[in-house]
């Protein structure tokens, strides 16, 4: 390789100039799309969940899928941060909030409340931070409603249930696993 180096008033400029030998193809590695996407939905960042939950919300009003629903949030004083894959973790709260507006659009004659909670982990590890959907509606089939949500929960570490209020409504909880902590 041949390297001229050249001079003017304003600036030092370094020209290269390449041999004119056939440039062989050099051999990339084989890459499945499927498993680079795969791996792009697996990355996990330390996600807020009570910011990833007004995220949510917020989506969800602007299509227009809250109408008539009056949201209340209960979050802990300090954020609250897991180590999960966004992507996947936001459907999961997606699909447990649409599941309670659904419930109620099926009740008519009440106000519509979701509630959502998000609970800090347990400083002793008896259990890890919970994020809760509360809705007024009726009562759902959980079979039905969630079970592909529940097994996608389940393949990110954390517990999907559902439980029937006796007044009516359904309580979505998402908890985490706990940290381990050492007893002294």
């Amino acid at each position: 390789m041949l390297v001229i180096t050249a001079t003017t008033e304003t600036a030092r400029t370094t020209l290269s100039v390449e041999s004119m030998a056939p440039r062989l193809p050099l051999p990339r590695a084989q890459v499945n799309p499927a498993d680079a996407l795969s791996a792009y939905l697996r990355e996990t960042l330390p996600l807020d969940l009570g910011e990833l939950a007004q995220d949510v919300v917020a989506q969800m009003l602007t299509e227009g899928r809250l109408d008539n629903v009056d949201i209340h949030y209960h979050l802990s004083d300090e954020a609250v941060t897991v180590d999960l894959p966004r992507r996947q973790f936001t459907q999961v709260v997606e699909h447990m909030m649409a599941s309670a507006a659904e419930a109620m659009k099926a009740v008519a004659d009440k106000q519509h409340v979701l509630r959502v909670i998000v609970e800090p982990a347990d400083p002793f590890g008896d259990y890890g931070p919970r994020l809760k959907v509360q809705d007024t509606g009726a009562s759902i089939i959980i079979e039905e409603a969630l079970q592909a949500t529940i097994e996608c929960a389940e393949t990110l570490g954390a517990k999907l249930t559902v439980k029937n209020r006796p007044m009516g409504g359904n309580i979505f909880t998402v908890e985490l696993p706990a940290e381990q902590v050492r007893s002294w």
